[in-house]
């Protein structure tokens, strides 16, 4: 496998620069009304909670609309609030429900992905009102955070699979997830905020295109000059063809095309366009049935290493 760095411009309408914006949110929200649907069924509240499902399809389709994307998600704080109530108040006419086993795992995985939701929002908010700016981050904030999202994915894998971050623990249906953060900062490290949900959509591409019993390794290295953030899988790779191609806008590569995934195929494009707007390179290393590397390089402007500290 060799590395393909890509160059070539994309130009973006505003409806797809905000859909790649709040792209994080779509796949969340497809989990949310995947685990309210589900909690329907359990309960037989199909009516009672359709109007709680609805909201979110609704949030869901409006992430690329410009002119309301930002307010839905800005409003979502409220409306999980009122779905949380909700739910409270219908199990409570229920408890024979309510304290069955797989009724407390739904809750239990509802109240996770709250949990990240409420976490995104923040970011997003923080990120529009500071776009362009580097902060610095505690790494050991840093990887607890993503290993909140290790945590989630794999609850909401309903026994699927786990994520393990030792390889003497792993069995056949567990994914490995090696993931490091190191800067000469330590134990600090600069980035733009927005590179966060950036590797979170990377990680999240890696485990969809990579079968249970794979490996996925992640790593951001910091110094002075520059910040270098690295994905890798063992999953279905893209065809060698499609590489340089796989960065338009929805585009997905054609051997994973009939595979259902919760969002929809911005994460690369996402990546790359966040990447060139901070000056940075891309690369991408990939084969059929290997796994697929990504790669990016940001340059550092010498103030950047003495930005305030954001947590």
């Amino acid at each position: 496998m060799k590395d393909i760095e890509i160059t070539r411009p994309l130009h973006l309408d505003s409806s797809e620069t905000v859909a790649l914006d709040t792209h994080s949110f779509l796949n969340i929200l497809n989990v949310v009304n995947l685990e309210l649907s589900c909690l329907a069924d359990l309960c037989g509240l199909e009516h009672e909670l359709q109007d709680s499902i609805q909201c979110i399809m609704s949030t869901a389709h409006d992430l690329s609309d410009p002119d309301v994307a930002y307010q839905r998600i800005a409003g979502l704080h409220e409306d999980i609030a009122a779905i949380k109530q909700q739910v409270a108040d219908l199990l409570a006419t229920k408890p024979e429900m309510r304290d069955s086993a797989p009724v407390q795992e739904a809750l239990e995985n509802l109240e996770s992905i709250f949990t990240i939701l409420h976490q995104r929002i923040n970011d997003l908010q923080m990120h529009m009102h500071d776009r362009g700016n580097w902060k610095t981050f505690k790494i050991a904030q840093v990887i607890n955070d993503f290993q909140q999202v290790f945590g989630a994915i794999e609850k909401n894998s309903k026994g699927r699979f786990r994520i393990i971050s030792n390889i003497a623990a792993q069995q056949s249906k567990d994914y490995y997830v090696d993931f490091k953060v190191h800067s000469t900062e330590d134990p600090w490290i600069s980035m733009p905020p927005v590179l966060i949900d950036v590797i979170r959509d990377l990680l999240a591409n890696a485990r969809k295109y990579t079968k249970p019993g794979g490996r996925i390794s992640a790593g951001v290295w910091s110094d002075e000059h520059q910040l270098c953030i690295g994905v890798e899988d063992s999953g279905c790779g893209i065809p060698e063809q499609e590489i340089e191609s796989v960065i338009d806008y929805g585009q997905r590569a054609s051997n994973v095309l009939q595979r259902r995934t919760m969002g929809g195929g911005l994460g690369l494009t996402k990546a790359y366009v966040i990447c060139k707007q901070f000056g940075g390179r891309f690369w991408i290393r990939s084969e059929l049935n290997r796994g697929t590397r990504i790669r990016m390089v940001i340059p550092k402007a010498p103030h950047q290493a003495g930005d305030c500290h954001a947590l």
